[in-house]
């Protein structure tokens, strides 16, 4: 493979690790502002509202931006017009079931708020499908920066809007309206990217048949990871009080933080860059994207291991009383986030190679654990088992992505158990160093130590 096609990927990596950087720092600086202005009940209602729109989304997603990066036809007018048609009908649809579910689920839950929250939160579905397909075309044509410079702004828009808000209002109108907010900017500045693309209502027959042949696996795949990423929240919402399951999704949010990384990683460079490359040979492909992939993925070990070691010291200093509990489960989850991580780099890299259906696989598998494990765990441990549910779900998930690298001859399991091993063995390192300084170790909180 060319040197030059390396530097592109390894250009890539940097906007995006430093675009998702600069994101996260602020959407971690939000949350710590809004906990200190908002009770944790409306972190509670949040949660619920985001899963459940969550759940709208993508139990109906189609796969269009995926399907503009993959396909070689995705620079016609004809094609990504078809796309953007279909995109903007959609959301319209997507709006319209939010509208319904509103009332059954403010009945439901048991908080008649939503019945206004849901409808309101959802209109950011019109927003972003009437957005300019520029976005998925930047992706196209591997132009990472301008992609990241735009998200950023997005995320900075986002951040200063919620917090002005909430100072004004500390209401759960507050994260509603900046929601809002955020959506119409990359409305607007969508149609500002890409000077040569016009988009207006087509619909190529041609074009439709090759998005529904490509997205009807990712329209699977979202359909199920919906219900594997979201069901322990809307499970929770109806067996532990609102202020707890407030501290929970707080909790299962920062975790999210490097598991995240690594799927905008996936699915803004690796996918891209492998379906761009997919007709060289595989195997020095697959040899060569190795080392670039071990580094990256051992600094993801590192970081996770620090962060497992200190997260209950940052939740005491960072958050008030209220979400202390916090402080037991980020460790635990993060666990499940190190599987997280590898699940995503691995989907990324078969979406590339053009194959979907492993992804629905491995998020069925995931939603079977936590149907299955989570009413088990709760009911023997309380909240505490149904976390570490959540985190064996995670190792689930990861399995059937590696019988699918296996079989397509690009596996990486003896690099993936390596870097296992050492991202487990820091962790224990950290803590007895830890524990050797005075401070204990990060999982004393543990319920089940605290009995």
């Amino acid at each position: 493979m060319a040197n030059s096609s390396f530097r592109l990927l390894m250009s890539g990596t940097f906007w995006t690790v430093g675009a998702f950087a600069i994101s996260q720092a602020l959407r971690f600086l939000q949350s710590v502002v809004l906990a200190r202005i908002l009770s944790p009940d409306i972190f509670g209602l949040l949660t619920i509202v985001g899963s459940l729109n969550t759940g709208i989304q993508l139990m109906s997603d189609v796969g269009i931006g995926k399907s503009i990066v993959y396909h070689k036809e995705a620079n016609d007018p004809d094609f990504y017009r078809t796309a953007w048609t279909i995109q903007a009908i959609r959301s319209v649809v997507l709006w319209l079931v939010a509208l319904a579910i509103a009332i059954p689920a403010s009945v439901f839950y048991g908080f008649p708020i939503l019945m206004a929250v849901i409808p309101l939160t959802a209109f950011s579905f019109i927003l972003i499908g009437f957005s300019s397909i520029s976005v998925h075309l930047l992706q196209k044509r591997l132009q990472f920066a301008k992609l990241n410079i735009f998200n950023t702004l997005n995320s900075f828009i986002g951040t200063v809007s919620a917090v002005g808000l909430a100072v004004f209002t500390p209401t759960i109108w507050a994260p509603v309206f900046s929601g809002l907010i955020a959506s119409s900017a990359y409305l607007i500045g969508s149609y500002f990217l890409i000077s040569d693309v016009r988009v207006r209502f087509q619909i190529s027959k041609h074009h439709a048949s090759q998005l529904s042949q490509f997205g009807r696996w990712i329209f699977l795949s979202s359909f199920v990871f919906f219900l594997s990423t979201n069901y322990d929240r809307l499970f929770m919402a109806g067996t532990v009080p609102l202020q707890l399951l407030g501290v929970y999704g707080i909790a299962r949010n920062i975790s999210e933080l490097l598991s995240s990384l690594f799927q905008s990683l996936g699915n803004g460079v690796v996918f891209p860059f492998i379906a761009s490359n997919s007709d060289l040979p595989r195997s020095d492909f697959r040899n060569r994207l190795a080392k670039v992939r071990g580094r990256f993925l051992l600094l993801a070990a590192l970081g996770l291991s620090i962060f497992v070691a200190s997260a209950d010291l940052a939740v005491m200093l960072l958050y008030d009383q209220r979400y202390h509990a916090a402080a037991w489960m980020l460790p635990v989850l993060m666990i499940g986030t190190w599987f997280s991580i590898l699940a995503n780099t691995n989907e990324a890299t078969l979406l590339g190679l053009g194959k979907a259906s492993y992804t629905a696989t491995s998020n069925t598998l995931k939603f079977l654990v936590l149907l299955v494990g989570l009413p088990l765990g709760i009911k023997a441990f309380g909240l505490m088992g149904g976390v570490f549910v959540v985190v064996v779900s995670e190792l689930f998930r990861y399995l059937p992505m590696v019988y699918g690298l296996k079989r397509e001859r690009f596996s990486f399991v003896r690099q993936d158990l390596l870097l296992t091993m050492s991202a487990f063995l820091m962790i224990v390192v950290l803590n007895y160093l830890r524990w050797e300084s005075g401070f204990g170790t990060s999982f004393d909180t543990l319920p089940i130590f605290n009995r």
